[in-house]
């Protein structure tokens, strides 16, 4: 049984989180990530950072659980604008409500990896639903996308490509051959 846990403490609340796929704009070890089998999302809406709830429609009392998620796959995050450090997306297939109260610790990175059983939640008391397609939303569109008529260099191929497919551009190989 593996109950490994990404645990972020994040101002979105869950009507956001179900919007976007799960929890993103992450600077995390992807690698690591993709070897949890869930994210815990604890309501982050701290007075001190007064954007907190309006800007990701916070759901939840601070310092809540609210939100585990089976995550899919870690995918860059897709307004990450391709700078370091990245930023990264944890996308769920299918998520429990939930109401954990006093899940942070204070600590002051807003990404940790424990486990359910360290945070005390048995993870067959959750009732987990499908989340919602989000395929048929209408993409943004990419604003470096515009009609290229003196081509692209590799770099910003492999940026829209990592985009469009959702991997990092460290695993795009472009080949040109003369």
């Amino acid at each position: 049984m593996n109950d490994s846990a990404v645990v972020v403490f994040t101002a979105r609340g869950l009507e956001r989180l179900i919007s976007d796929g799960g929890s993103g704009n992450w600077v995390l070890s992807e690698k690591r990530a993709s070897r949890c089998t869930y994210v815990v999302c604890v309501q982050n809406r701290d007075p001190a950072d007064n954007h907190n709830d309006d800007w990701g429609t916070v759901s939840a009392p601070h310092k809540t659980a609210f939100f585990i998620g089976k995550i899919s796959e870690v995918v860059l995050a897709p307004d990450w604008d391709g700078k370091l450090p990245k930023r990264w997306l944890i996308k769920v297939n299918e998520y429990a409500e939930t109401s954990y109260p006093d899940m942070w610790d204070g600590a002051r990175n807003p990404v940790a990896y424990l486990s359910l059983s360290s945070l005390g939640i048995n993870e067959k008391n959750l009732k987990f639903k499908k989340m919602p397609n989000n395929e048929n939303k209408a993409p943004e569109p990419m604003q470096d996308a515009e009609p290229f008529t003196d081509g692209i260099s590799i770099q910003l191929a492999k940026k829209l490509l990592s985009k469009k497919y959702e991997v990092s551009a460290d695993s795009i190989e472009i080949i040109i051959r003369a």
